[in-house]
């Protein structure tokens, strides 16, 4: 993808150096998304194997997501403040341990379920994605509602860890999948924003950092997503 915001009056050279680094974003972001899935398969399969959640109990469970999760604030915390290799490390890091904590869907559903899921995703993914890349429109004011709505799924879902409602699940799941491929669009149109910016910059550090940082979010959505359509496509299969 290139960009192409790039006015007549500027001089070749910036042009050419703002649209190599606006493109490197780009291309690192969708890279960075890539070898996070890979890790997190990866992780998840051995995890399995070794039956690492078979014994760790729901506060066990639960320490292993509060990894995760630190391991995510971490990274967006000292993503400014340290070289790019540790933001790496932080990164892949997370999309190790969530690898861990969802292992579990290999005992849970079949292997036909979950290529099914991943490849349904995996165009949905895509789909959002250009459209959030090729939209023109003025998407800031879905970022409180996108936020509010990730709030509320969030308690949701810890709450129906403790009462085990199925229809409430089932809740959480519908209004979950529209939150997160909107997310999609909208994290794709501001990381697009923001690498414009820096391209426009100079700045080939911060269009990095913006990378790392907007692939850790789409990844986030990429999981999400994955993990409702498991179970959608775990229903209608029987399975």
């Amino acid at each position: 993808m290139t960009n192409q915001d790039w006015t007549t009056t500027t001089p070749y050279n910036f042009a050419a150096s703002a649209d190599g680094i606006y493109t490197a974003a780009i291309t690192r972001m969708y890279g960075w998304i890539t070898l996070g899935l890979v890790t997190t398969g990866a992780a998840a399969a051995l995890a399995y194997r070794l039956g690492v959640l078979d014994n760790v109990g729901l506060i066990g469970y639960l320490v292993i997501w509060g990894i995760a999760l630190g391991l995510l604030f971490a990274l967006y915390l000292s993503v400014h403040r340290v070289p790019g290799p540790v933001s790496a490390v932080l990164y892949l890091g997370f999309t190790a341990v969530e690898g861990v904590a969802i292992s579990s869907i290999f005992g849970a559903y079949t292997n036909q379920t979950i290529v099914l899921a991943f490849g349904l995703t995996a165009g949905l993914f895509t789909a959002m994605s250009i459209i959030g890349y090729t939209t023109k429109r003025d998407l800031s004011g879905l970022g409180p509602i996108l936020l509010f709505g990730f709030v509320g799924v969030i308690i949701a879902s810890v709450v129906n860890i403790f009462i085990g409602s199925g229809l409430l699940g089932w809740l959480v799941t519908l209004v979950a999948l529209p939150l997160f491929l909107g997310l999609v669009v909208y994290e794709t149109k501001e990381v697009k924003e923001l690498a414009q910016q820096a391209a426009h910059d100079n700045d080939a550090k911060a269009a990095g950092r913006i990378a790392i940082i907007g692939a850790a979010g789409l990844y986030l959505a990429f999981l999400n997503i994955f993990l409702i359509l498991l179970r959608i496509v775990d229903f209608f299969s029987g399975d």
